[in-house]
């Protein structure tokens, strides 16, 4: 690979400009952009960005889709297709991306840079507020996700499950519920070394893998107003609205029942409550 060996190994990109030079030709056409008027910058931007929104709104058979060669995914975009094979290679043979504050690690850039985040203070990064509530977070991604709470069905898209009557307004947590629907066969599946723990969802195997971690060697998430203390974000979220019982709801993220009035301040209890507007054939035992 590139990135192991030395410079005088391989072809080097320079720049015209400055001293710059790297091993990768994509790094030299972004840091180019360092040279160029703010306004060119932006027209080329905005040149990508309609090209990805005209994709979005091109049905699959009128455009060339990209396919994996080791299992059924498929895509509009050459480089959702490059990043996607990451998923079938071993992390010794790829370039890892690691924590400078934790033992995270990863095959993608992107997710380095989004869980850096974990470790800054919310005073020193901005943050995305809510206009409708109190809800801030450090990333722009969970604030448009956590917009649809607001907004009534008939307001926003819908994705609508085949085979059965799941819908949601999340394209992620439909992605993830059509995996109910297939056989282990038929998709990925993601396995515990330690155990023999599988599951079809990457994000399911890592929270299972803390099982197996001392609290010492991982991230542990405290109450600031007891003792409580665990390796799960989301348990210390659910933990917190304990202490929030004498607050109003509107002063917390309610979680509400898109086909009743019914809402919550526990994510997993709206789970529960949506078995109640199912048949019992629909309902996975």
């Amino acid at each position: 690979m590139v990135v192991h060996r030395k410079n005088s190994e391989v072809e080097m990109y320079e720049c015209e400009s400055c001293h710059f030079k790297t091993k990768r030709k994509g790094s030299l056409i972004n840091h180019r952009l360092v040279h160029r008027k703010n306004s060119e910058v932006e027209i080329q931007n905005v040149k990508a960005v309609l090209r990805s929104i005209f994709l979005v709104h091109r049905e699959n058979f009128e455009v060339e889709m990209y396919e994996c060669e080791s299992c059924h995914f498929k895509t509009k975009r050459k480089g959702s297709l490059k990043k996607h094979r990451l998923v079938h290679r071993e992390n010794s043979e790829v370039e890892m991306y690691e924590c400078e504050s934790c033992n995270f690690k990863t095959k993608h850039k992107a997710s380095l840079i989004n869980h850096s985040l974990v470790h800054r203070d919310s005073s020193k990064v901005m943050m995305f507020k809510c206009d409708t509530c109190k809800y801030k977070t450090k990333r722009k991604g969970n604030l448009k996700i956590h917009r649809l709470v607001h907004k009534a069905n008939s307001e926003e898209k819908m994705y609508e499950c085949e085979s059965c009557l799941f819908k949601t307004k999340q394209r992620g947590n439909f992605i993830k519920h059509c995996l109910v629907h297939r056989k282990n066969s038929e998709v990925q599946m993601y396995e515990c070394e330690t155990c023999q723990f599988k599951t079809k969802r990457k994000d399911t195997l890592k929270t299972h893998l803390l099982v197996h971690r001392k609290n010492s060697e991982v991230k542990m998430y405290e109450c600031e107003s007891c003792l409580f203390k665990t390796k799960h974000k989301g348990s210390l979220i659910n933990h917190r609205l304990g202490h929030n019982s004498h607050r109003e709801n509107s002063e917390v993220e309610m979680y509400e029942c898109e086909t009743c009035r019914y809402k919550t301040k526990y994510k997993c209890n709206l789970k529960k409550h949506c078995l109640v507007h199912k048949a019992k054939s629909e309902i996975k035992i």
